[in-house]
């Protein structure tokens, strides 16, 4: 059993948490920008951002704009120090916004 919680305890500290934000930049575009451990995928980060693209557009069809394949890999100062983070960041625009 204490194998088990210990095995549980190391997988959840590998694969860390995310965070996705949005803030609208004009009317119906949303810049979207998703953080992550250097454990999560871009693929993960991207699945996060069409998640959030998808909310912020109301179920509205939307495409995003931006390079998914940029380098991802930053350092972010925290209380231990320089810590490795991965950042993914689209623009999402929504159809039949209004201009």
């Amino acid at each position: 059993m204490k194998k088990i919680l210990l095995l549980g305890c190391i997988s959840s500290a590998l694969t860390g948490c995310t965070f996705t934000g949005a803030n609208e930049v004009a009317p119906g575009e949303y810049m979207i920008t998703s953080h992550g451990s250097i454990f999560n995928s871009r693929e993960g980060l991207l699945e996060n951002i069409n998640q959030k693209a998808a909310k912020v557009c109301d179920g509205k069809p939307y495409h995003l704009e931006g390079d998914s394949g940029a380098n991802m890999v930053v350092s972010t100062t925290t209380h231990i120090g320089q810590t490795p983070t991965t950042v993914l960041g689209l623009k999402a625009v929504c159809e039949g916004r209004k201009d």
